[in-house]
């Protein structure tokens, strides 16, 4: 009996301890619960905060169904959906967590996603019709001033025959034709250029603002958040048909790690990885202005497109790109990691493509390499 009753004791003094311990752990959970929703409340807003005009949804719009998705999983305040006008859901009451439109909010969420990719793919498509049709108009610009050319030269070979002739009235009527012709292919030519560089100029506007729209919405690299390479590429072709129809120069440098496989191999994987992303922020130190694209090529390589710089301010930009590498001292588990850079730098001139002025650049960057490396050397035209 007495067994028993000390047993019973036990129990009884234990009972609290295990009703405490559930209370932290329901605690606990209820604590993980309310961070998950306020991180994904927060990014909610985020994403909302930073959105752009589409066709599906100007960015006004965008932001207060993100704030209204947000107060959704929060209080359960109604959901912002489309089928129920807007005194339905003011009216409607606060629901409990399990009557939260979870799934709603993933398909809302996914389907402006997929809507933002196509209203930028868009862009990107008749950005390149934009350059197709400039390009199509010059050529035919071209083409028709050599036949109008042709034609005046004719008249004038017409008109120095009937001066050989030595006949009077067929002198006159000739010269009567040339001039004739000829003002018309001057006065036709003039209104033709004035109507095209009207034209072009609201064209070129358009142009480079859809360079920095497509430029802003391009994937980026994971490990330095620099753009990738699939962006450097779709970006250098636009920047140098922007080139050609404005004269705005554009120049390319590329950059390079000097012995980056022995810090990996010294350091380990990790090691290189900081130094890629510090390597990646200098480089954004260094080209600060919004026109400067900056994209990590491939492996320790980066490159910079430059629109709108004096040649002779690339050399000191090289330079001090040197130099902020040179100045680096990454620490990495109490070890000093210093490193150097080399460059290749290519001026685009009237005759290059994308292919070419990259090709330029890579081999002044092989030049710098094989002559010592930490410098800039510039390609050849």
């Amino acid at each position: 009996m007495s067994m028993f009753s000390r047993d019973k004791h036990d129990a009884e003094e234990n009972a609290p301890t295990a009703v405490a311990a559930e209370a932290t752990q329901t605690a606990a959970r209820e604590a993980l619960a309310d961070e998950v929703l306020d991180t994904l409340a927060g990014m909610l807003r985020a994403y909302g905060s930073h959105g752009f005009d589409i066709e599906a949804m100007d960015a006004a719009e965008l932001e207060r169904r993100c704030k209204a998705w947000a107060r959704h999983i929060l209080t359960g305040t109604p959901a912002p959906m489309d089928e129920e006008e807007p005194g339905e859901q003011e009216r409607a009451e606060p629901v409990a967590m399990d009557q939260r439109r979870w799934a709603d909010l993933q398909r809302f969420f996914r389907n402006h996603r997929r809507d933002e990719q196509a209203a930028v793919n868009g862009s990107a498509e008749g950005m390149r019709g934009l350059i197709s049709e400039l390009a199509s108009g010059l050529r035919s610009a071209i083409s028709d001033d050599s036949t109008k050319d042709d034609m005046v030269s004719r008249e004038l070979a017409g008109l120095s025959t009937a001066v050989q002739g030595n006949s009077l009235d067929e002198i006159r009527a000739q010269l009567a034709r040339t001039v004739e012709m000829t003002s018309r292919v001057i006065q036709e030519r003039q209104l033709r250029y004035e109507a095209q560089l009207h034209s072009m100029g609201k064209r070129v506007h358009n142009l480079r603002a859809d360079l920095v729209a497509v430029r802003e919405k391009v994937n980026l690299d994971a490990l330095t958040r620099l753009h990738n390479r699939g962006a450097f590429d779709e970006v250098l072709a636009r920047q140098i048909e922007f080139s050609f129809l404005s004269g705005q120069p554009v120049a390319l440098m590329m950059l390079d790690l000097d012995n980056f496989k022995l810090i990996n191999d010294s350091y380990g994987h990790p090691a290189g990885d900081l130094v890629l992303q510090t390597v990646a922020n200098a480089t954004v130190r260094v080209f600060p202005r919004r026109s400067d694209f900056i994209a990590r090529y491939g492996g320790e390589e980066f490159a910079v497109i430059l629109v709108d710089v004096k040649s002779d301010d690339l050399a000191a930009l090289g330079e001090r790109m040197l130099e902020a590498v040179r100045n680096l001292d990454i620490d990495y588990r109490e070890n000093s990691i210093r490193l150097t850079c080399s460059a290749g730098i290519a001026v685009c001139t009237q005759q290059d493509t994308a292919e070419t002025l990259l090709s330029r650049a890579d081999q002044a960057l092989y030049m710098a390499k094989q002559t010592g490396r930490d410098r800039a050397v510039f390609a050849t035209e």
